[in-house]
């Protein structure tokens, strides 16, 4: 995996990312022909620092795992004040972050509220009750008989 790294003049090279970060800061210090001691870090497109010059010398992580692939990265120098400088801008950076992502959160949520209390019809259908009955109608069965009853008789009439 290759990063593209942006300096200077708007000079740029590529860069493996399948080494140790230290190896990777190393490699980046010496191409862009900076001294040993000058403390070096990565920013992205958008200005985020990737903070690798944190990580401990003898720390044997890859810089995969920190850099997006085929992305471009510029290269920061880092000046250091007191020793609690930093880490206290460090603790104001993660606060602002944290408030950015709550509000983000607020923005994403939508109050649903319910609808009036307006009557709604059906469709097309009067406003008759329906009936709660699922199978098909029938006559009763008294009904039924007496049509019955009421055939026989005519039959029966005309035969007389």
């Amino acid at each position: 995996m290759f990063i593209f790294i942006k300096h200077g003049d708007n000079q740029q090279f590529l860069v493996n990312t399948n080494c140790a970060v230290v190896v990777l800061l190393y490699y980046i210090r010496s191409k862009v022909k900076l001294p040993k001691t000058n403390t070096i870090d990565l920013c992205e497109q958008t200005g985020k620092m990737k903070m690798l010059f944190l990580m401990k010398p003898n720390h044997a992580e890859y810089a995969s795992k920190y850099l997006t692939a085929r992305s471009t990265y510029y290269v920061c120098k880092v000046e250091r004040g007191p020793p609690v400088a930093l880490r206290i801008q460090c603790d104001a950076l993660e606060r602002r972050r944290i408030q950015m992502l709550k509000m983000k959160e607020a923005k994403k949520v939508v109050i649903i509220e319910p609808p009036a209390s307006v009557p709604s019809k059906q469709s097309g259908r009067s406003d008759k009750k329906k009936s709660t009955r699922k199978s098909p109608t029938f006559r009763n069965r008294p009904d039924f008989r007496k049509n019955k009853g009421h055939q026989l008789n005519k039959t029966t009439k005309q035969k007389k």
